[in-house]
């Protein structure tokens, strides 16, 4: 199958690209900038270079293949970002997308698989949110808030269908995590507010194997929340860290104060709880998980990063 990937040079478009790539279909990924090309070269992908705003060689490609995947994202986790700066790029972001729809109008694409993070759900305390519950985005994901109906909306009006994915907190070497994980270890990181709010995780291997399974299925019509089904209160994961490196059991700081230094979408994210329980994925899509919780995927991307505990290295592997 020939794919199509925007955000292919990101850390949930690379693993992503790379997966489609190891499954034997000819994937292109668009960047916007050459620089980034190299990223999505050592995938083994194409490469092409464009701007979603403006027609220009990515139409072209776009055009012949049979699967569009979106994982281009408007806000990047650690992005210090207003939110009227939040609302300008929702805006843009859904021309963007929207773009790829009218694009694909009249060709031989089947569809396009949208990626949103589960935030989109918005703060539901201690609430289970389900795959069709309302959207009503929050923290990094407001950057989403118009985007999410215009896309859906310009789906409709090219009849060219769409999978609406909403991720869990993609974790893996790089991004937000290592950021996170080299905090823990050096004694600089804090759990924002009290840190009873829920976070519902995926690991970015089992991320990208979910997609190819969609690849494979085409279930165009739903909408799927990729995560793995057991969510964790933002302390118990900040204390797990902290045991894995051999770190101090993290100290709180107010969400007020983390977002003068930060920036407010990052303090409505990581103090947002959204407790996701992906039944409809792991039903349909990927029943089996390589990583279960975060209390197996954790461990193993600490110790691919080189720096954890000994005496929890030597737990698990006695494990």
């Amino acid at each position: 199958m020939k794919i199509f990937v925007t955000g292919g040079s990101g850390f949930i478009g690379s693993a992503i690209t790379k997966e489609l790539v190891s499954l034997g279909h000819e994937v292109t990924g668009l960047v916007r900038r050459k620089s980034k090309a190299d990223i999505v070269e050592q995938t083994g992908a194409s490469v092409v270079a464009g701007d979603l705003l403006e027609a220009d060689l990515w139409t072209m490609a776009l055009r012949d293949a049979d699967l569009i995947i979106s994982a281009s994202q408007p806000v990047r986790h650690g992005e210090k970002v207003s939110l009227s700066e939040a609302r300008r790029r929702s805006y843009y972001h859904g021309q963007m997308v929207g773009n790829l729809f009218l694009a694909a109008e009249g060709s031989g694409v089947k569809g396009v698989i949208v990626t949103y993070g589960v935030e989109g759900f918005g703060n539901r305390g201690e609430q289970w949110v389900m795959e069709n519950d309302e959207i009503n985005p929050y923290g990094y994901e407001r950057s989403i808030a118009g985007a999410y109906w215009h896309i859906d909306k310009t789906s409709r009006k090219t009849r060219v269908p769409l999978v609406n994915v909403f991720t869990g907190w993609a974790y893996g070497p790089g991004s937000w995590f290592e950021s996170l994980v080299r905090g823990m270890k050096n004694g600089t990181m804090r759990v924002i507010g009290e840190g009873n709010n829920y976070m519902s995780f995926i690991h970015i291997d089992d991320l990208a194997r979910a997609y190819g399974k969609m690849a494979e299925l085409l279930p165009f019509g739903e909408r799927y929340c990729i995560v793995d089904g057991k969510p964790a209160t933002q302390r118990e994961m900040a204390n797990f860290i902290a045991r894995l490196v051999g770190g101090r059991t993290p100290k709180s700081v107010e969400i007020d104060a983390y977002a003068r230094l930060a920036g407010d979408l990052a303090a409505e994210s990581f103090s947002c709880s959204t407790r996701v329980l992906g039944e409809r994925t792991r039903k349909a899509i990927l029943p089996e998980l390589k990583y279960p919780s975060y209390l197996e995927g954790m461990p193993a991307v600490v110790e691919e990063m080189g720096i954890m505990h000994k005496e929890e290295k030597a737990e698990e592997r006695a494990a």
